[in-house]
């Protein structure tokens, strides 16, 4: 009778494999480096004061752009924009610094999924025939 009950059980269900989701932004793959967060500091054109006597700290991409063609910055400095960095004044020292760069690259991926769907096609047809008139 035990052998009749072993027969009866099924496998296990496989588990897929997680998908792919289309906004990934987990941590970037290169960290940013002390002298990309000194560089940040040293030529920022974004400064928002903060509570406790703190700085928010970017670069644009103007500024870097700028920098380039002046020779201030390498190459790769674009990388700089995806950067913010917290600067304690009192303190004299870095308090946090937020890497977005998975953010912008996920960003670019929503702008392609947006450009499928104009709102102009969404408009009621009545909407149109006096747009036409």
């Amino acid at each position: 009778m035990t052998s009749r009950n072993v027969t009866r059980f099924r496998p296990a269900p496989r588990r897929q494999a997680e998908p792919l989701f289309l906004f990934d932004a987990r941590r970037p793959t290169q960290p940013a480096s002390p002298a990309m967060i000194d560089q940040v500091i040293t030529h920022a054109d974004i400064a928002v004061r903060l509570s406790g006597g703190r700085l928010k700290l970017r670069l644009s991409a103007g500024m870097i752009e700028e920098l380039q063609e002046k020779g201030r910055l390498g190459e790769d400095a674009h990388r700089l924009a995806d950067l913010t960095v917290v600067w304690d004044e009192q303190e004299g020292q870095v308090v946090n610094v937020r890497d977005d760069a998975r953010l912008r690259d996920a960003a670019r991926r929503w702008d392609a999924l947006d450009a499928l769907w104009d709102e102009e096609s969404y408009e009621p047809e009545h909407a149109m025939r006096s747009a036409a008139a």
